[in-house]
């Protein structure tokens, strides 16, 4: 049991960020582009116009580049600093914030199972070109800086699960053996 309480008292001790906003109904846009970006940078919300992240340089700063884009958009932002939480509030926030990062992660794994898939299918309808290629690539990269930036916003260690890292590396190995064909074609002319 002091074990458990423990961990809770890690959260109490953290210092918060809550933005508190609101922005004009219309156009909807605007609100839209505020949610996109609140969800972009990992905050989550406790109620309609008030979002939490854990303090630090990285998250203060997106914060506030946030509060201007809503004074930007006529509407008004506070944003409060060294906020600290109940312990019950604060290990509901990291909890959503780790079940948000959690499904992050398992829809990339979902769309690397797709790649790894769609790999194979090239592989047996023998579509070994270097334009398939550049398309596969350009879809493992895709997956990588989404990997990244769910991981920069993982601020309580949710973490890419063993599958999702063996998922994306047997995309890689996937590739290089799709490279291989390609270039061991392009390089033999005979058909086969």
């Amino acid at each position: 049991m002091l074990a458990v309480e423990r961990s809770f008292d890690v959260h109490v001790d953290t210092l918060w960020l809550l933005l508190i906003y609101t922005v004009p109904a219309d156009p909807s846009r605007k609100r839209a582009a505020i949610w996109r970006e609140i969800k972009r940078v990992g905050a989550v919300y406790l109620r309609d116009g008030v979002c939490a992240l854990p303090e630090r340089p990285e998250t203060a700063s997106a914060m506030r580049a946030i509060a201007a884009k809503v004074a930007e958009f006529e509407g008004q932002a506070t944003l409060v600093e060294a906020a600290r939480l109940d312990s019950a509030r604060a290990d509901l926030v990291v909890a959503q914030a780790r079940t948000a990062r959690a499904e992050e992660y398992a829809d990339i794994s979902h769309e690397a199972e797709r790649l790894l898939a769609h790999v194979a299918r090239e592989t047996e309808h023998r579509e070994f070109t270097f334009g398939e290629l550049e398309e596969l690539e350009s879809d493992l990269g895709k997956l990588k800086r989404w990997t990244a930036q769910v991981q920069a916003r993982d601020y309580f260690g949710a973490g890419a699960d063993a599958r999702l890292l063996e998922l994306l590396d047997q995309c890689v190995a996937a590739l290089a053996a799709f490279l291989e064909e390609t270039a061991s074609r392009d390089a033999d002319p005979t058909p086969r």
